[in-house]
């Protein structure tokens, strides 16, 4: 895992949430281990410049996006797809494809791991950003990925288990300091998908 593309995009309604994942994340390599590739985009990355950069690489890189997606489809900024059901089939041979956009851990991420995708994280549902907290939201949503570093594994119960008590630990810490956020982040700990191996987790 010595190669990541970061990618974000600009949101009227999350202001620079995904900008700030992607920054984030750049932190975190950098500190972790400066030996590892990474090429990041804001706003700027299309899907065929995308697919571009990962035609050379065929096992064990890591593209992460930060964007809003559906039930088939990672979008752009205008809404345009990035990784779509029909690049399932043909792209992202040997890939580990972590997005924290809604709903793409359905339909998507299913398709994705069925054909190349050996490692998919995202989410089943909506999921859920209060501003006030971007940097704990932040947490949440780059937790899996760093852990994918920390461990050098992509083993999915051993990040789901992880990434489900790190949610709740959060669940347990809001409760009483605000308890808004704690039904919020128990939604997202919900919503989060992984996909490894030909099974689902948690499961």
């Amino acid at each position: 895992m010595k190669n990541i593309f970061i990618i974000s995009y600009e949101c009227d309604i999350l202001e620079d949430y995904f900008l700030l994942c992607n920054k984030d994340i750049q932190s975190f390599i950098k500190s972790y281990d400066d030996t590892i590739k990474a090429y990041c985009e804001h706003n700027t990355c299309n899907r065929t410049l995308l697919h571009e950069k990962l035609s050379s690489y065929d096992n064990d890189y890591i593209v992460s996006i930060y964007a809003h997606g559906n039930d088939d489809a990672v979008v752009d900024n205008e809404q345009n797809d990035l990784i779509n059901m029909s690049d399932a089939k043909v792209s992202y041979n040997g890939a580990i494809v972590y997005s924290t956009s809604c709903y793409t851990a359905n339909n998507l991420g299913k398709e994705m791991h069925l054909y190349n995708c050996k490692f998919f994280f995202g989410y089943t549902d909506k999921s859920y950003v209060v501003l006030s907290e971007k940097k704990l939201f932040i947490e949440l949503d780059n937790f899996a990925l760093k852990k994918i570093f920390l461990t050098n594994s992509i083993d999915g119960k051993s990040i789901s288990d992880a990434t489900d008590n790190f949610f709740w630990n959060k669940v347990k810490e809001t409760e009483d300091i605000n308890p808004m956020l704690a039904p919020l982040i128990m939604h997202n700990k919900e919503a989060f998908r992984i996909y490894h191996d030909r099974v689902e987790y948690p499961n």
